[in-house]
């Protein structure tokens, strides 16, 4: 009876667990794990190896995250105060994939040829919002690209280069909708850039199938990697967009993507059950 009883607590104990990675009372299709668990999550294991080509980085600032797990686990580094994304080292010009089907909303492309000692800074950031009912609302946003077929301008019309110096308080091009960790921006209406956007030739508008590619890993310095930050709809009020200077979407919060979802691997074939989403790059397993 022992045996059994261990058993039993040992299959709701992983019940729980997986169950609760997902139950925040999140605008998702999601409200137990995938009825097939076969590959979900394969790829973690992967991301924390030490010599693995993809490689888990630095997580979100638990202080910053709003909904569901608070800790985006190992490979633990500390985080700058106020980072609410998740960093993914790569090589270089890595093929960034949709993780779900979704619609190109907005960038700002802050790339540099240098910022202090690093040279390059690749700082083009990206912005989508999901095009399913799994996750009504969902944002997502990709930072550090190197830069993208959807921005046909991009590095190749002057006025959508590269600045000399970096300069996160003076955006060079910014266009549609982007997120700050307190502030929804719309370019051009609440934020404005110091060039015009028109040069980037962004396809803002465009639909995007899972696992079309959005752009391409850039490299700060020696660094060669890609950031994604996530906000997800809730019914729940986001606490920092209550603040003083706060200005945006109040039900929109900020998660650690390595917890708060389920992944796998991305290929034609694949299927994905409700409101799991695909690795942004190619498998290598």
């Amino acid at each position: 009876m022992n045996k059994i009883t261990a058993y039993i607590v040992l299959v709701l104990f992983v019940v729980v667990f997986h169950f609760g990675q997902n139950a925040h009372s999140a605008s998702s299709a999601i409200t137990e794990p995938p009825a097939d668990m076969s590959g979900i999550n394969e790829m973690h294991k992967v991301l924390l190896k030490k010599n693995s080509k993809f490689r888990f980085g630095t997580h979100a600032d638990p202080k910053v995250i709003t909904l569901g797990p608070k800790k985006g686990g190992k490979p633990g580094f500390k985080p700058y105060k106020g980072k609410h994304s998740l960093d993914i080292d790569m090589p270089l010009d890595t093929p960034i994939l949709a993780p779900i089907d979704m619609t190109f909303i907005g960038f700002k492309n802050n790339s540099a040829k240098k910022k202090k000692k690093m040279k390059p800074f690749d700082d083009l950031e990206m912005c989508f919002e999901s095009n399913t009912k799994d996750w009504t609302g969902m944002i997502v946003c990709f930072y550090h690209l190197r830069t993208s077929p959807l921005m046909k301008g991009h590095l190749v019309n002057d006025e959508c280069s590269r600045i000399e110096n970096y300069d996160n308080a003076k955006i060079a091009n910014g266009g549609g909708r982007t997120f700050f960790l307190m502030n929804d921006a719309i370019w051009g209406e609440t934020h404005k850039s110091s060039r015009d956007p028109k040069p980037c030739e962004a396809e803002l508008g465009k639909q995007i199938k899972r696992g079309e590619v959005i752009a391409f890993s850039g490299q700060v310095g020696k660094h060669e990697f890609s950031s994604i930050k996530i906000k997800v709809k809730s019914d729940k009020q986001n606490p920092l967009m209550l603040k003083k200077k706060a200005q945006g979407d109040i039900y929109l919060h900020w998660v650690q993507p390595a917890k708060f979802f389920y992944w796998k691997c991305f290929t034609p074939q694949t299927e994905f059950s409700e409101g799991v989403l695909a690795y942004p790059f190619q498998c290598n397993k």
